[in-house]
């Protein structure tokens, strides 16, 4: 049985780089005695990919991971137990949300996404920054295009963020943006920020302290990764 899991990370666990996180669950899955499937092979390991890493010091109220059990064994599970049996193995700053379960022929949750939320909350923010940054997102918004130097594995490289701009609006001192996400296209917030920065440079975004959250992930079709899958 295939079953798609959303969960929380949050405080200090920001710090926790993805590969860590990953050894984390598969330990969190053994101890919570849930029937995990494993591959085949001289090194078995469980079956589960997890959906967009989340860049570090980042905090996320939606992150994904699909995690396949086995058929027999998971008649006698039910969508609550799971997540019970798994919230009491996780460490402070990481909750399971829900657990949904997928048809056999769902693709995983990796290759699905295609788009974020993000909100971004700034830090002792001047008089009159609502105001600026407000102004900031309607200039990058009517540009033609907003070209950036972005640093890849074969160097720099000059990439337009407008076409990976879904939505960006300002209320109450914070930023909201959905942008591109995945292997197709991928918008990282601080690249956006930077480009604000440059377009507005009055803005002084890059002497903020701040703190970026991950709200939601999108597959192709448009639609939330929570909403494939029934609650079993």
């Amino acid at each position: 049985m295939k079953t798609r899991i959303k969960f929380s990370k949050r405080g200090n666990l920001r710090f926790v780089g993805h590969l860590d996180l990953m050894r984390f669950f598969q330990k969190a899955n053994r101890r919570a005695g849930l029937p995990v499937s494993y591959s085949e092979g001289f090194s078995p390991h469980q079956i589960m990919s997890f959906a967009a890493p989340l860049g570090m010091g980042l905090e996320s109220t939606a992150e994904y991971f699909d995690l396949r059990f086995q058929d027999e064994a998971a008649e006698t599970l039910s969508s609550d137990s799971v997540r019970e049996r798994l919230n009491a193995q996780m460490a402070e700053g990481l909750e399971i949300l829900e657990v949904r379960r997928l048809p056999d022929d769902a693709g995983n949750c990796m290759s699905a996404v295609s788009a974020a939320d993000y909100e971004i909350r700034f830090k002792d923010a001047p008089a009159g920054f609502q105001e600026r940054l407000a102004e900031a997102c309607r200039a990058l918004l009517a540009a033609e295009s907003v070209p950036v130097i972005k640093e890849g594995k074969k160097g720099p490289r000059e990439v337009d963020l407008k076409p990976m701009i879904h939505s960006l609006s300002a209320e109450g001192g914070c930023l909201f943006m959905k942008v591109a996400q995945g292997s197709e296209a991928n918008l990282k917030p601080e690249l956006l920020l930077g480009a604000m920065d440059q377009m507005v440079p009055e803005l002084g975004l890059s002497g903020l302290r701040r703190r970026i959250l991950r709200t939601e992930l999108y597959g192709r079709d448009g639609l939330p990764l929570s909403a494939e899958g029934d609650l079993f």
